[in-house]
């Protein structure tokens, strides 16, 4: 395979391993997962992916949503490492447009990562959780890399506070009316609060990330102020 990638328009370098999109051992990131159903049917989602080893990650999967379907029906993926809010917010509220997809291989990959790579299930195993989706039910998938590439123009970008408060509400819509259904007061009035700060120090994607996250809040639910 050609080591040097270009999609669009962004070069990208093929790496050995996950250290060299500065992803270690133990550590859990927040990621854009996307996978295709047998149909091809492209979907993207926000999904936290586990460092297992240089070469592993793990995956944790809830019933009932599309990225779970498909990884279980194909066992194949492809994690893309992104920082723009936008792409977080409009996966979790809602379809990704398919203006955001290009291809790997002929798999669905977001056209804007800074890195990316592609895996497959190696292992996967039933789990429940407390108080989460479908009575907690899902799988724990353990998936080897086999890919991996970053762009040549990538540089690591700390998150400010505002990243930090759409990713927290995302969170948060995700698991609103499962986790957290006993203090559903409480957890709006932290989302009100995280949205001030990030009106206040965030930038437009990231307040406009906020206002589109509390504005569905208010649709799916009434009594909210």
């Amino acid at each position: 395979m050609n080591p040097e990638l270009i999609i669009n328009n962004k070069h990208y370098k093929k790496a050995d391993n996950l250290e060299s999109l500065n992803m270690f051992k133990g550590q859990l990131y927040e990621t854009i997962v996307t996978t295709q159903s047998n149909e091809h049917v492209k979907n993207a989602a926000p999904i936290g992916v586990i460092c297992k080893d240089s070469n592993h990650v793990v995956i944790h999967l809830d019933n009932c949503v599309h990225t779970h379907l498909n990884i279980m029906e194909n066992g194949e993926l492809i994690v893309n490492i992104i920082k723009d809010p936008l792409i977080f917010t409009y996966s979790t509220l809602g379809e990704l447009d398919k203006e955001y997809f290009r291809e790997f291989n002929g798999f669905p990959m977001i056209k804007d990562s800074l890195g990316f790579f592609k895996a497959h299930v190696i292992k996967t195993i039933d789990k429940k959780r407390e108080n989460d989706y479908n009575d907690g039910k899902g799988n724990v998938v353990t998936c080897e890399v086999e890919d991996i590439y970053i762009s040549e123009n990538n540089e690591i970008v700390p998150l400010n506070r505002a990243m930090n408060a759409v990713i927290e509400s995302l969170v948060y819509y995700c698991r609103f009316d499962h986790k957290y259904k006993d203090i559903q007061k409480e957890i709006w009035t932290h989302m009100k609060e995280l949205n001030r700060v990030c009106q206040k120090v965030g930038n437009e994607s990231e307040k406009k990330s906020m206002k589109l996250i509390l504005d569905k809040m208010k649709e799916n639910h009434d009594n909210l102020e």
